[in-house]
């Protein structure tokens, strides 16, 4: 399985902390490796940005299946020249403890470039991973430059450690042009770089080295007054030591707007490493869907 899917997405349940509120959320995905997670979280957050979330999880392959309980504590703060997303707890997986963890921290300025760091300790969410208690602990410098009104550039960098002995070194860089601010469309070049200190991991994807470049346009529009519409397709190349294949993406997502009183958000994102138009058998497929919905008092 690529993908390292966050355990910890109790993140995403702490509400801004501006008002007291409960909220909710729920995570489906299945991919081509016929690995599937289902997960269902709900919390509080008061008014300091501080809050409890609690969540179910469960893991199926064929023949395999694994189940879950997540607590974590969190903390929000969505100002308008800082945001900190934070929590701690615990997640018991198929009858093991787990240390969960994560933190993201953004400064930005008036001119708009930003800093910042993100560090994240999980489980590797895969059947191997599961199986063999594989955690990793990941941590990066962010930033943010624009170069003008419309280009800017985002960056990623640091390293990833995996409980096997396994580190990676990674890199990702996002390049943005802005084509039309009314319906906030935008052209952008995306890349990501890595290499595995102890790579072909059998738990997961690992190849010795990785690199890849995308192409694609987003887009984020008010389509009614209380309906936000995001969109996003790319293309692309990935390259690693044993192969290189054309990549791809695409989202899709309907969201209340940011200043609501009730906040929702449903998304489909799905990707594939065969090209856009056609399919290729043994290609990796991943589609994941989200709900959110939170309701101050």
């Amino acid at each position: 399985m690529k993908a390292l899917v966050c355990l910890a997405a109790l993140w995403g349940c702490a509400a801004p902390g501006v008002a007291q509120s409960v909220h909710g959320s729920l995570f489906l995905s299945h991919d081509s490796d016929s690995f599937d997670e289902y997960r269902v979280t709900a919390g509080y957050s008061g008014e300091q940005g501080f809050g409890l979330a609690a969540g179910a999880v469960r893991y199926t392959a064929p023949g395999w299946s694994a189940n879950g309980a997540l607590l974590a504590g969190t903390y929000k703060e969505q100002g308008r020249l800082r945001q900190v997303d934070a929590s701690v707890g615990v997640a018991r997986i198929d009858g093991h403890d787990y240390l969960v963890a994560g933190a993201d921290y953004l400064q930005r300025w008036e001119a708009g470039h930003a800093l910042g760091f993100g560090f994240e300790r999980n489980i590797v969410n895969s059947q191997g991973g599961i199986e063999d208690g594989i955690v990793f602990n990941s941590l990066a410098l962010v930033g943010d430059y624009v170069f003008s009104a419309p280009f800017n550039v985002g960056l990623a960098g640091g390293s990833t450690y995996f409980s096997d002995g396994n580190n990676r070194p990674f890199l990702r860089t996002r390049w943005n042009y802005s084509l039309n601010e009314h319906y906030g469309l935008n052209a952008y070049l995306k890349t990501r770089s890595y290499r595995n200190s102890d790579p072909d991991r059998t738990q997961y994807y690992s190849p010795e080295w990785l690199n890849e470049a995308s192409l694609g346009l987003s887009s984020r529009w008010l389509a009614t007054e209380s309906v936000v519409l995001s969109a996003s397709l790319e293309a692309g190349m990935q390259y690693t030591n044993t192969d290189n294949q054309p990549i791809w993406g695409a989202f899709l997502g309907l969201a209340s707007p940011r200043n609501a009183a009730i906040r929702w958000s449903v998304g489909l994102l799905a990707t594939n490493t065969a090209s856009l138009l056609t399919s290729q058998s043994g290609a990796y497929r991943y589609l994941s869907a989200t709900a959110q919905l939170s309701l101050p008092f």
